[in-house]
């Protein structure tokens, strides 16, 4: 997601306004013991107050199959102490735990920093990363992120060896965070540590989330939740105005399909599927590198890849695809965004690889009609390979064209009507039935689709400076 930032005098939090929170010189409480006044869910009809705790449940009659959670409603939190008791009960090896300084997605999901806890694990409480890094440090574990993002962990005597406490029981978390460093005490007791100094991945601020995980009948809840700001978070910012970013966006927003993929498309009208969710999928990293966008976020992808469905341009008798996109490696030799793979089911790709087998990576973008198949392509010598790209491949019915960074880079002559297909649009790979390959294994920001020629003028303006 590219944008222009601008400081206004309050934070943005799931979309809506509200004021830093200030701070405090001694604990506050949170909960009130009686309602759910102050906090906001997304179906509250797994939340509730019982014995004079917030208890989020599940059960046979009242399945989950999405994480739910239950918003502080006060703002973004930076720098805090934080206590709260709990207790986790249910069928299995159940999950649950709370968010901190984390980012709610369009959808309602939460992704960021979480104190984690499972049932029937050895580590049982840990210091997490939703939709992030995953594991932090495990209870019993000191970690550490330098500025290029490798882990190094050391062990934590006080955490260490049998469990002090019990999941089933209540026991209090006290959690400190203070710039990049964050520890989390259980029962008074140091269980896990970390130092995070990864610029693309830290997490100075955000929201504060109460989970109840997606699964088997559950039982979770939360009492005596007291907070202390030791530092304000910042001011927050929103989109600017200018006239270049309203046009860019109402372009985007105006496409049959738009998915801004630092939130793995969350909240689109056509949703996404993103395989495998977990450990091959990083959301809401900063984006780095030749050619980024200060402040934007990205989706860096190691094996996993995004399904849109089947159907999306059937019919159609003109196309435009856009991603912005870049491959820290330089190889360019993957599926970029397609119907099939070029056989019979394929009815548009876009891709990078040694098309013309002239030991080179090229970019090509190629379509399928009723009167055959064409593509445009164009060397990726001669330019930093490593550098973000907006590519865009366009047919209108008289020729195929490829544009970089908004100006154009290949064309040829072709006609006719595209071809339906049934294949399924897939974003970073190339799928043939249950066969999955050619992972792109990169960073993505968006990715669009309009059923229709974009003018040149169009293409330009997804690529402007001053609209990101």
């Amino acid at each position: 997601m590219r944008h222009t930032l601008v400081v206004l005098s309050v934070a943005v939090a799931a979309g809506a306004l509200v004021q830093p929170v200030p701070a405090a010189k001694a604990f506050v409480s949170l909960f009130d013991g009686r309602s759910l006044d102050g906090w906001r869910a997304t179906d509250p009809a797994y939340w509730s107050v019982e014995d004079g705790a917030i208890t989020g449940r599940i059960t046979p009659a009242h399945p989950c199959a999405e994480n739910q959670y239950l918003v502080w409603e006060g703002g973004e939190l930076a720098d805090f102490e934080l206590t709260l008791e709990s207790r986790l009960n249910g069928d299995g090896m159940i999950n649950n735990g709370f968010q901190f300084r984390s980012r709610q997605l369009p959808d309602g999901d939460v992704c960021g920093y979480q104190v984690d806890n499972n049932l029937g694990t050895p580590w049982l409480v840990r210091l997490y990363d939703e939709y992030g890094r995953h594991d932090l440090a495990l209870r019993g574990e000191r970690a550490s992120f330098d500025a290029a993002g490798q882990r190094t962990v050391t062990p934590l005597e006080e955490g260490a060896g049998e469990a002090w406490f019990a999941l089933e029981a209540w026991h209090e978390y006290r959690l400190v965070c203070i710039g990049g460093q964050i520890r989390l005490f259980i029962n008074g007791r140091l269980a896990a540590e970390v130092e995070d100094s990864d610029p693309r991945r830290a997490e100075p601020q955000g929201i504060l989330a109460l989970q109840l995980h997606s699964g088997p009948p559950t039982v979770v809840q939360f009492r005596n939740i007291r907070l202390k700001v030791l530092n304000a978070a910042e001011e927050g910012t929103t989109l600017s105005s200018d006239a270049e970013s309203e046009r860019r966006r109402a372009l985007l927003s105006g496409a049959l399909a738009w998915w801004e993929l630092d939130s793995a498309g969350r909240g689109a009208a056509r949703p996404l599927t993103s395989v495998p969710q977990f450990y091959q999928l990083e959301l809401n990293v900063l984006s780095s590198g030749p050619g980024a966008v200060p402040g934007a976020k990205c989706a860096v992808l190691d094996g996993a890849y995004f399904d849109a469905g089947p159907g999306m341009v059937s019919g159609a008798e003109a196309l435009t695809v856009y991603l912005r996109l870049r491959d820290p490696a330089g190889a360019w030799d993957a599926a970029l965004l397609g119907h099939g793979i070029g056989g019979p089911d394929s009815q548009f790709r876009l891709f990078a690889g040694d098309g013309d087998g002239d030991g080179a990576s090229d970019i090509a973008f190629e379509v399928r009609t009723d009167r055959g198949v064409a593509r445009a392509h164009f060397p990726v010598s001669g330019e930093d390979a490593t550098a973000w790209r907006d590519l865009v491949g366009r047919y209108d019915g008289r020729e195929v064209a490829l544009f970089r960074d908004g100006a154009l880079v290949a064309a040829l002559p072709h006609a006719g009507a595209l071809l339906p297909t049934e294949a399924p649009l897939i974003i970073a790979a190339e799928k043939d039935g249950d066969t999955v390959s050619r992972h792109f294994r990169g960073e993505l920001e968006d990715v669009a689709v309009w059923s229709r020629a974009l003018s040149d003028a169009e293409v330009a303006s997804l690529s402007e400076t001053g609209a990101r």
